[in-house]
C-alpha cells in the first residue's frame, strides 16, 4: 500500500513541477513582452491618440501578469487541498471553489460520468456533481446526455473548447440541432484520464480573464483527473484488502477493525454492540465427502443468505475458515439473540446442496452471542464471550444459538483469540 502512496505523490510532484515550469516560462515571456511594450512606449512621440491604445495594452498585459503570477501561487494550494480529500465524491466542490475563488467567475459547473472506467459503453450520461451557478437546468443531480450540448459534446470529444470553438464545430451538425436546451460556457475543460472523460468542468463569465485561459483551465482539470483516478484505485485496493476473496463479504481483518470503531463509539455514548459468532456444523465432515469445491460453494450461498437477512448498518464477514461473525451495533442482548435465531432458522431451512448427506440431515450452524458492556468491557473479551457462548452451543447438541453468562467468560490471555489463529 505504501508504494502505491509514494508512486502518486512522484507522479503528482512531477506534473506539478512540469506545469510550474511551463508556467514560469508563459511568466518570463509575458514580462518580457511587457518591458518590450513599455520601451516603444516611452520611444514614440507624443502624439495622440497613439500613447492610449499602447498605454491600454501595456495596462492589459500587467494585469495578464499579475493574473499569472496569482494562478502560480495558487496551484500548489490546490494540489495539497485535493491531497487531502479521501474520498471521490470531495473533489468536485474543492475544483469548484478553486475556480471560482482563480476565475472569479459567475457561473463553474462540474459534471461527471455516472459509469464506471471498466464499462464500454460510450452512450453512458453525465450528471452535475457540483455547481456554483444560476445556469438553467444544471441543479446538482441533472443528467446531461453524453455528447450532447456544450458539456456533453467536450465530454465525448475529450477536448477543451470555448463557447465559440464549440458553435464552430457543431454550427452545421444535424445532430446537434436542438441542443439549445442546454447552456453554453466561456471555456470548457475535460478531466481525462488516458483516453477516458472523467468528467467536465466549464465557468462562464469571468471577471478574470487571460489570454492562455485554456491552458490555465487544462492544468486545473488535469490536476482534478488525476487526483480522482487516484482515489478511485486506492479505493479498490482498499475494499479489496478489507473483503474475503471467496465468499465477498468483510474479512477478519476489517471485522476486528470495525468491532473495534464500533466498541469505541458505544462506550463514548453510552450505546450496546452486539456480536453474533457463528460457525457451520460438522464442516469437515461436509468437505471430506463432497470436495473442497462443494465446500467453498456452500460457504458462498451461506454468506449470501446471511448477507440479505441483516439489517443495513449491521457488519457482517467470515472470520476465518467455516466461522462468521455478525456485527449489530445498537442492539440490546434480546434483540441480538432473536436476530440470531432468525437467521440460524433460515440457514436451517435453506436447501443447501448435499445437505441431506450431513449428520443432521441438512446444513446448520451453532452461534454465541454477546453484548457490550453487558457481557465484556472492549472488542477483544466480547469476541471472547461470543466464542465462549458458541462453545456451549455445540456442546449442547449444535444447530442452535447460546448467549454469553455472566461468570462464565474467560479474560483474555496474552494472546487472546481474535488474533491471526482462528477457533473452528
Amino acid at each position: 500500500m505504501a508504494a502505491i502512496d509514494i508512486s502518486q505523490v512522484a507522479v503528482i510532484e512531477i506534473i506539478l513541477g512540469t506545469l510550474i515550469g511551463i508556467l514560469g516560462v508563459i511568466v518570463i515571456l509575458q514580462w518580457t513582452n511587457l518591458r518590450a511594450a513599455r520601451r516603444l512606449l516611452a520611444e514614440q512621440p507624443k502624439v495622440e491618440p497613439e500613447p492610449v491604445s499602447s498605454d491600454a495594452s501595456a495596462r492589459r498585459m500587467e494585469q495578464d501578469l499579475s493574473f499569472l503570477v496569482d494562478y502560480i501561487k495558487e496551484f500548489p494550494d490546490l494540489m495539497a487541498e485535493l491531497n487531502a480529500q479521501t474520498e471521490v465524491r470531495q473533489i468536485p466542490p474543492v475544483l469548484l471553489k478553486a475556480m471560482v475563488r482563480i476565475f472569479r467567475a459567475e457561473a463553474v459547473v462540474l459534471i461527471r460520468r455516472r459509469r464506471t472506467l471498466e464499462e464500454t459503453d460510450k452512450k453512458s450520461r453525465l450528471i452535475v456533481a457540483a455547481n456554483a451557478s444560476t445556469e438553467r437546468g444544471l441543479a446538482v443531480g441533472t443528467e446531461v446526455p453524453f455528447g450532447e450540448g456544450h458539456l456533453g459534446y467536450v465530454a465525448e470529444r475529450g477536448r477543451i473548447m470555448s463557447r465559440e470553438d464549440y458553435r464552430r464545430e457543431v454550427a452545421d451538425s444535424p445532430r446537434h440541432k436542438d441542443a439549445s436546451q442546454w447552456p453554453t460556457f466561456t471555456v470548457a475543460a475535460p478531466m481525462m484520464h488516458g483516453t477516458e472523460t472523467l468528467g467536465v468542468i466549464a465557468l462562464a463569465r469571468p471577471q478574470r480573464n487571460h489570454p492562455q485561459q485554456k491552458e490555465m483551465m487544462q492544468a486545473i482539470a488535469s490536476l482534478g483527473a488525476l487526483t480522482w483516478n487516484n482515489l478511485t484505485v486506492y479505493g479498490k485496493v482498499k475494499v479489496a484488502a478489507d473483503i474475503d476473496e471467496l465468499t465477498g463479504i468483510y474479512n477478519k481483518r476489517a471485522l476486528k477493525f470495525r468491532l473495534s470503531e464500533f466498541v469505541y463509539g458505544a462506550r463514548q455514548h453510552g450505546a450496546r454492540v452486539s456480536v453474533l459468532m457463528f460457525d457451520i456444523d460438522h464442516f469437515k465432515q461436509y468437505n471430506d465427502n463432497n470436495g473442497h469445491i462443494a465446500g467453498d460453494q456452500a460457504l458462498r450461498v451461506l454468506a449470501q443468505l446471511v448477507q440479505d437477512s441483516v439489517r443495513t448498518d449491521d457488519v457482517f464477514g467470515r472470520f476465518g475458515g467455516e466461522e462468521f461473525l455478525l456485527i449489530m451495533p445498537n442492539r440490546s442482548r434480546t434483540q441480538a439473540l432473536s436476530a440470531a435465531t432468525n437467521i440460524l432458522q433460515r440457514i436451517e431451512h435453506h436447501d443447501f446442496p448435499f445437505g441431506k448427506g450431513q449428520p443432521m440431515g441438512r446444513v446448520t450452524v451453532s452461534g454465541g452471542v454477546a453484548t457490550f458492556p453487558e457481557d465484556a468491557q472492549d472488542a477483544v473479551e466480547l469476541l471472547l464471550a461470543a466464542d465462549n457462548a458458541l462453545y456451549r452451543a455445540k456442546q449442547q447438541g449444535r444447530n442452535k444459538v447460546c448467549q454469553a453468562e455472566s461468570g462464565l467468560n474467560p479474560h483474555p490471555t496474552a494472546t487472546p483469540f481474535g488474533a491471526d489463529d482462528t477457533q473452528t
